[in-house]
C-alpha cells in the first residue's frame, strides 16, 4: 500500500462486532467536519478489518484518536 511521506500518524479504528453503519457514518462525518476532505490534513485507507486514517501532525491523530476510539 503506497503512503505519502508526509502522513505518519495513523490511528487505525477495528471494524467491531455490532457495529452499525450509523456509527461509522458518524466517525466519518466527524473526520470532514474537523479536518476537511481527505488529502489535506489526513487520508484513509479502509479494508475488510480496518479503518486507518493517517494524519499528517501528531496532535491531529491524537485529537482524533480520543474522539472516535
Amino acid at each position: 500500500m503506497k503512503r505519502d511521506t508526509e502522513f505518519k500518524h495513523t490511528v487505525r479504528i477495528d471494524w467491531k462486532h455490532g457495529d452499525t453503519i450509523s456509527r461509522w457514518d458518524e466517525k466519518c462525518a466527524y473526520a470532514l467536519e474537523t479536518f476537511g476532505l481527505p488529502g489535506d490534513k489526513f487520508i484513509t485507507h479502509p479494508n475488510e478489518d480496518y479503518m486507518e486514517f493517517i494524519f499528517k501532525e501528531e496532535r491531529d491523530a491524537i485529537f482524533f484518536s480520543l474522539a472516535c476510539q
